[in-house]
């Protein structure tokens, strides 16, 4: 029983924590909070900015494209476990059963959600 609890909670942490410290930013802008909270004017930004942070989750880069659709222009590609700002969601075409896509902050492009795991709430668009 203790062993079970004991894994449970060591699964948790490694789903809360995800690949902390082992990736760079994909904003140019700035490096906001390595822990996950929104990045603001202290981080490096100019002014009162703050942003969902979310992690690229692919084991190959990802693409950002045009528009929250797959068959939209790749604009850029985001290496496995890159941390990036998100500015906003909305519904685009389903990837692996999911329809939710973020445009990116500092980057003019969008990513599925299905790849990138998000901090915090993102809004809609």
């Amino acid at each position: 029983m203790v062993k079970q609890a004991v894994t449970v909670c060591a699964v948790a942490a490694a789903l809360l924590l995800g690949p902390a410290g082992t990736a760079g930013w994909a904003s140019g802008d700035g490096d906001g909070d390595r822990r996950g909270r929104p990045a603001t004017a202290r981080d490096g930004f100019d002014g009162p900015v703050s942003h969902p942070v979310g992690v690229v989750v692919t084991t190959s880069p990802l693409l950002v494209r045009a528009r929250p659709s797959l068959h939209s222009e790749v604009v850029k590609s985001l290496q496995p476990h890159q941390r990036l700002l998100l500015k906003c969601q909305t519904r685009g075409t389903w990837v692996d059963g999911n329809p939710v896509w973020y445009r990116l902050y500092g980057i003019h492009g969008w990513v599925s959600a299905r790849y990138v795991h998000n901090h915090q709430l993102v809004a809609p668009c």
